[in-house]
């Protein structure tokens, strides 16, 4: 099984150095080199893509930025020449965190914290069941009756067709991750809709089916464009 990856950085040597260690890597495949986080971002619209080599400090959207944005959640390794950025690497949950110049050593190593847990790959296409955890019990939820989801706190808040919702104890991380990214949108920090939902957007809203107005926020516009 081949990993695909994507490389976002704005130098080129970085770019080379990554590119020989995916070369080298059997497991590896790379299908994307971009320069910067709104390049990131409309590249992973429409491609799959299990791992994410992303630096920090890059023009127009900082890599911490386009982590806050991203449209699904690949595994992502951050690569950067500045060790003080741990912090916020831990937070965001990223594979690992590692410093410029990048040895193939070091490399491999991150790739197989990867490779050692099981890749959730989703169908494109579909609308799976999720389980989500509702009342203390794990429930079973049909990803096509969901038309937006909520972040409340410490817990998210799921909106259905049939207007009803749950609140459930997982986070917007582990949501976006069991979503198929192909019909779910992050349009705001604590909004996710169901793509079909959206009825008409503009820069700062989105309209759905059933008439509710949600914010859109300004870094996840382009989204929707």
């Amino acid at each position: 099984m081949k990993y695909k990856c994507l490389i976002v950085d704005d130098e080129a040597p970085a770019h080379l150095v990554l590119q020989a260690h995916i070369a080298r890597t059997e497991q590896l495949e790379l299908i994307g080199d971009v320069y910067d986080g709104q390049e990131a971002l409309e590249f992973l619209r429409i491609n799959q893509v299990d791992i994410l080599f992303l630096d920090i400090e890059m023009p127009r959207l900082t890599g911490l930025e386009l982590l806050e944005c991203m449209p699904y959640a690949p595994s992502v390794i951050l690569t950067t020449a500045y060790s003080n950025f741990g912090f916020e690497a831990y937070q965001n949950g990223v594979v690992d965190y590692l410093l410029k110049p990048i040895s193939y050593p070091r490399f491999t190593k991150a790739i197989n914290k990867i490779i050692e847990r099981p890749l959730a790959r989703k169908e494109a296409d579909s609308f799976p069941e999720i389980e989500v955890k509702y009342d203390g019990v794990l429930k079973t939820i049909k990803t096509k009756e969901i038309l937006y989801i909520e972040a409340v706190g410490n817990y998210i808040r799921l909106y259905l067709e049939n207007d009803k919702s749950l609140v459930i104890t997982q986070t917007m991380k582990y949501i976006l991750s069991v979503l198929p990214p192909v019909n779910f949108i992050r349009i705001h920090k604590s909004y996710i809709v169901k793509r079909e939902s959206i009825t008409e957007f503009k820069k700062t809203e989105v309209i759905l089916s059933n008439n509710t107005v949600l914010p859109v926020g300004r870094k996840y516009s382009v989204l929707l464009e």
